[in-house]
């Protein structure tokens, strides 16, 4: 980042009133699955900050396999395979359910065997939820719910992964109906922000290990590309915001956005000044007509949201800086 560049400014009033409202549950769990991934990632980070030495012991963990997950500070929590999530007798959890075949998985094992997949992550979740209950339940969605115009997809062979998110709204949005549990969905477009695990995926963090690389940075696309980001931990306390300290009777649901929507050959050039590398290279595909790809969600909700709790979103320079400084190592 270039000296003077932008800091983050995380939110203490908000996080404490999440660290009140976590204590006031007593010892009742926080289960998270899909907890090795990206999103899951970036939740036990921010529980281990608003739980405390009571992280260990109050959260569990559930993932495609058995693993120890190692976080930044030297901390530890074992992670459990998803299936053992069937055998849970607690009493009911604050659930945080980020575990899906994600978009990429489809060329790999076709239309069908992804659909199955998915189906069986989501009957896990749901088994639990007709057992045991939940205090909440946060089910991250996805913007590729939506087709053109706005339409939500139903053409699973077309676009299998946003009916798949569809499938999750659906059924989580009737269970939670049933037992009376908070839910909160968020259909989640573009985010930034640390952990992120598959650096080559994601236009931003693509550029900026380029960068940090010296590299110059490559735009394939040939046509207008626009994204608008939200940092992933704004997502994850705005998500705990609703279900903890402003619980509705109805679903709550949301699409997020980011502070302003940018093409990606501006966003490479936003990138390249907040790393202090205004002289960047960056080579475009010549332009072929095409129409203009936008991704971009309908944040109206979203940001009453995040003005009732009273948090901050952070800006894009902010969120440029600290998704750098995640993929320091990387590059």
């Amino acid at each position: 980042m270039a000296p003077g560049g932008p800091a983050s400014a995380p939110p203490p009033a908000l996080d404490q009133r999440l660290a009140a409202a976590l204590a006031a549950a007593g010892a009742a769990p926080v289960i998270v699955t899909g907890a090795g991934g990206w999103l899951g990632l970036v939740t036990l980070d921010l529980l281990r900050g608003l739980l405390g030495e009571n992280f260990g012991t109050r959260v569990l963990a559930y993932g495609s396999h058995a693993r120890p997950i190692a976080l930044p500070g030297g901390a530890v929590l074992p992670c459990r395979a998803l299936p053992e999530l069937d055998a849970y007798d607690g009493p009911p959890p604050l659930v945080i359910h980020h575990a899906c075949l994600t978009k990429d998985r489809v060329a790999a094992l076709g239309v069908a065997a992804f659909l199955e997949g998915n189906d069986a992550i989501r009957g896990h979740v749901a088994w639990l939820l007709r057992r045991r209950g939940a205090a909440g339940l946060f089910l991250p969605s996805s913007g590729a719910v939506y087709g053109p115009g706005r339409v939500l997809a139903r053409d699973a062979a077309a676009n299998p992964y946003g009916v798949s998110k569809l499938r999750d709204e659906a059924l989580f949005s009737e269970l939670a109906a049933a037992a009376g549990i908070p839910l909160v969905i968020a259909r989640v477009f573009n985010m930034a922000g640390p952990f992120i695990n598959k650096p080559e995926a994601y236009a931003l963090a693509s550029f900026l290990v380029a960068l940090a690389a010296g590299r110059a940075v490559e735009i394939r696309a040939a046509g207008r590309v626009v994204r608008s980001y939200l940092h992933a931990g704004d997502l994850l306390r705005l998500a705990l915001g609703a279900l903890l300290l402003r619980p509705a009777e109805a679903p709550f649901l949301f699409d997020t956005e980011g502070e302003v929507a940018i093409e990606v050959g501006d966003l490479a050039r936003r990138c390249a000044a907040v790393l202090g590398r205004p002289e960047a290279v960056i080579h475009r595909a010549a332009p072929d007509g095409r129409p203009d790809d936008v991704y971009v969600g309908d944040g109206t909700a979203m940001r009453a949201l995040a003005a009732a709790l009273g948090l901050p979103l952070r800006p894009l320079d902010v969120q440029i800086a600290e998704t750098a400084a995640s993929l320091a190592p990387a590059a």
